[in-house]
């Protein structure tokens, strides 16, 4: 019975009908239908224009195509706003998991985390990094996350 189905259906998809095994016989306006079913068309092809080179005969077509490229889109030129993150100072850090954890989020300050860390808790505040706002944010996330929490604000360049 499997492969009376499957005879079937290639028959059937290949263009074939007069095999039918246990259907019913189709009406007229039903045999019509089958006849005019038709499988879905095959997508479009995309069209390149090729320019060939006239070669100087004044007839064209002469010389060897060739494909004429489309044009780049244009980068956007302006601008993106940098900010700056800053390290807040306070008393209950401990220099060595807050320069761990400098690092550890933002790898560029690599040799310079001890500095930032003592410039912040002298004064107040240490500028870490100046990186696009997105940037920013995620390492002002990231430091606030860790264990301990460490403070740090993004402001405009």
């Amino acid at each position: 019975m499997r492969g009376t189905i499957w005879t079937a259906l290639v028959l059937l998809l290949s263009g074939v009908d007069a095999l039918r095994v246990g259907v019913a016989p189709l009406c007229g306006a039903q045999r019509a239908a089958a006849a005019t079913m038709q499988l879905a068309p095959a997508p479009a092809k995309t069209k390149t224009r090729q320019v060939t080179d006239g070669g100087g005969s004044g007839k064209g077509g002469s010389g060897p195509a060739a494909i004429v490229a489309k044009p780049k889109l244009m980068k956007n030129t302006e601008e993106v706003p940098m900010h700056k993150v800053i390290l807040l100072g306070d008393e209950d850090y401990e220099e060595e998991p807050v320069c761990e954890a400098l690092v550890r989020v933002i790898p560029d300050l690599k040799g310079e985390a001890k500095e930032k860390y003592l410039e912040a808790q002298k004064t107040g505040k240490s500028l870490l990094i100046v990186v696009p706002f997105e940037t920013g944010e995620f390492y002002q996330e990231q430091l606030a996350r860790e264990d301990p929490m460490i403070f740090a604000e993004l402001e405009q360049e």
